[in-house]
């Protein structure tokens, strides 16, 4: 992580002092991911050559969930994938525990290869403040994620949600509000990023919704039950309802 971040500060350097530098080309992937997934990534690239694909999500463990099915209700999260785009021709390219680095990995080894979808959603970086990286790294690593799918996606809309609440300790919340404040100043004026912070949606009344998280015990709330992506699709369907061209579903 340290070398993207590298790769990442150079590349400021090199461009002056802008205040919105151009997408970087290429850049260097360096972190294998901790859980590769060959048979997912498989499953993955056949999907994404049979096509369509109009509208494609990016991501970790949380995004990886949507594809989760199960006979107990609480750990099916299928339905609300189908409720909000089984109809919408979409690619779930989530992958438990990537980081920012494991996700241009993907990109490096053709993930994005093939597909030229309308609207790509990229939830990232949990998994690397949750690994001691600062905010300011974690910012400059997502920076790169977002500009290498821009590369590969030319054409595509993104929609750059920001890193959801947790519970797994004080300085990464601290980070995580940094890293979602840092994003919202990067993005406001970009012409193919929307970003938007929906981690309200996860709190009630000032203080963390655990009601939504899978995890229960102190210090563990990370991922989003079936409930909290629920409530996180609905969060965002007008911002992707309208970044599609379509009518919202909410």
């Amino acid at each position: 992580m340290r070398a993207l971040s590298a790769l990442t500060l150079i590349l400021i350097l090199l461009g002056g002092c802008v205040s919105a530098p151009p997408p970087v080309a290429a850049p260097v992937a360096v972190e294998a991911p901790f859980v590769v997934q060959p048979e997912r990534m498989a499953a993955k690239r056949v999907a994404a050559l049979a096509g369509p694909v109009d509208l494609v999500f990016i991501g970790d463990s949380i995004t990886q969930n949507y594809d989760r099915v199960s006979e107990k209700v609480e750990e099916n999260y299928k339905p609300v994938w189908d409720a909000f785009y089984g109809s919408r021709h979409a690619l779930n390219l989530g992958y438990g525990m990537d980081t920012s680095a494991a996700t241009l990995w993907r990109f490096a080894h053709g993930e994005l290869d093939g597909i030229a979808p309308k609207l790509a959603v990229i939830l990232i970086g949990t998994n690397d403040t949750n690994l001691g990286h600062s905010a300011r790294e974690t910012f400059s690593d997502v920076e790169v994620v977002v500009n290498a799918a821009h590369e590969r996606m030319p054409h595509a809309r993104l929609l750059l949600i920001g890193i959801l609440p947790s519970d797994k300790s004080t300085a990464k919340s601290k980070a995580d509000a940094e890293v979602n404040a840092l994003l919202a100043a990067r993005y406001t004026a970009s012409e193919f990023v929307t970003f938007i912070d929906i981690a309200s949606v996860f709190r009630k009344e000032g203080q963390l919704d655990r009601s939504l998280y899978v995890e229960k015990g102190p210090h563990e709330a990370l991922h989003p039950n079936v409930s909290g992506q629920a409530v996180m699709a609905r969060a965002i369907e007008p911002t992707v309802a309208r970044l599609l061209g379509e009518p919202s579903l909410k």
